[in-house]
């Protein structure tokens, strides 16, 4: 089945939105375990460059798409139209909603125990911004 120039960008998009969830996921959450438990330095190490490296070749993704549509601004326009514009503002806003659920929790917690400042700080933005990139695939879908 052919398919236009557009659902081909879209899904490029929607590839890149994919695997920089999966970097983000593995590299970011390497840094919450290692608050969490003791994990070996030479697993822990391997185990962010695998993330790191996913992360990096779905950033340089992005960066052609990026590049391709500015050379065809009828293909951006159709590309990042106005539905576009909205899933987007939707997912950030489901991210911020995370992050205030996520500084409520740690708060009614804090009231009973001492949590260490930077694990609060890790885990926010980590679920903050995956929160964002689920969101923007779950609607980039639709």
């Amino acid at each position: 089945m052919e398919t236009s120039l557009i659902e081909q960008l879209d899904k490029s998009r929607y590839d890149f939105l994919k695997w920089a969830t999966i970097g983000w996921t593995i590299w970011s959450g390497t840094y919450i375990l290692t608050e969490l438990m003791s994990i070996p330095d030479s697993i822990l190490s391997w185990t962010r460059l695998l993330g790191w490296c996913i992360l990096i070749i779905s950033s340089i993704r992005f960066l052609k798409l990026k590049r391709e549509l500015n050379w065809d601004r009828k293909m951006k326009e159709a590309l990042e139209g106005e539905l576009h514009k909205f899933n987007l503002q939707k997912s950030f806003r489901n991210g911020y909603f995370v992050v205030i659920g996520i500084t409520l929790l740690f708060f009614g917690l804090s009231l009973y125990l001492t949590i260490s400042a930077l694990l609060i700080t890790k885990v926010t933005l980590y679920f903050g911004i995956l929160a964002v990139l689920i969101s923007k695939i779950i609607y980039n879908r639709d």
